[in-house]
């Protein structure tokens, strides 16, 4: 082989190390910063923009990738002490993504430096929350609220500290610990029978006061038909006298003979005398 095809291979060699070296990939689902001897050149696909493909770059300048999906990071037995002073094992889960890959790379440099600032914010965003907050609304009662809370408190930071904006905290898991578990149990077992016997004693209270209401209205409704139907009777007994005295014997009779009561009374007696008259045909 001549030295002129030798020469010819070795500059064909040194140029495709130089391309492979000045050229560099960015996936759909990745970004990129280009960096100048350390210095922040320009970004490449980051949230936002849809730039994937084939680069190039100068030979002094140096490439770094992120990740440009959401990333998830787990917090698993966080030991939190709520305003009530009880104890609890908190699991969360925090899903964040690089915004600003040029802040990010100032503050983490790697994204496994990005985990570890983040996982920090984390820990003192959920003590922030749950430390004011009693251990009932962090167990059931207030915890969407709770982790809006903490979501919102780690924006806060991450945004201006590490160019990443967090999308959602979850509250995976709230336990206590086993030494306090069944005096906790206790507590809000009598706290909870507590506020059935209340209940119980305002219901009783109420159907007293409903009862009593409703006697009175009766006792009142009656009264006003007793004295309706004594007004109507002396209308009656006005207009003809003689009805009214037959209508009030035949009250007494339904009164008195009741059956299979014996009854001892003279048969010319004037308690019979409709009676008499009804049998003599006057």
């Amino acid at each position: 082989m001549s030295r002129s095809l030798v020469s010819v291979a070795i500059g064909a060699f040194a140029l495709l190390i130089v391309i492979m070296n000045c050229s560099f990939v960015v996936p759909q689902d990745r970004q990129a910063i280009v960096l100048r001897f350390g210095e922040y050149v320009r970004v490449i696909n980051q949230p936002g923009v849809n730039e994937p493909g084939l680069y190039f770059k100068a030979p002094w300048e140096s490439v770094v990738i992120y990740d440009k999906r959401n990333l998830g990071l787990t917090l698993a037995g966080q030991e939190i002490v709520a305003s009530d002073q009880e104890l609890l094992i908190v699991d969360a889960v925090v899903r964040w993504q690089i915004t600003d890959p040029r802040l990010f790379y100032q503050g983490a440099l790697t994204e496994q430096g990005g985990v570890q600032r983040i996982e920090t914010y984390a820990q003192a965003a959920l003590r922030r929350a749950l430390g004011s907050a009693s251990s009932d609304d962090i167990i059931s009662g207030r915890r969407a609220a709770i982790m809006q809370a903490i979501e919102d408190d780690l924006n806060r930071t991450t945004a201006t500290e590490l160019g990443a904006h967090v999308a959602d905290v979850r509250i995976r898991q709230v336990d206590l610990p086993s030494q306090t578990q069944q005096g906790v149990y206790t507590r809000m077992s009598s706290e909870r029978e507590q506020v059935a016997a209340r209940l119980r004693a305002e219901g009783e209270r109420n159907a007293t006061i409903i009862v009593a209401t409703a006697r009175e209205q009766s006792e009142r409704l009656r009264g006003e038909g007793e004295g309706e139907r004594a007004r109507i009777f002396a209308r009656v007994y006005g207009r003809d006298p003689e009805f009214a005295a037959f209508y009030r014997s035949m009250r007494a009779y339904e009164t008195a003979l009741d059956a299979n009561t014996p009854i001892v009374v003279s048969p010319d007696s004037d308690f019979f005398r409709y009676m008499q008259r009804r049998r003599g045909g006057n």
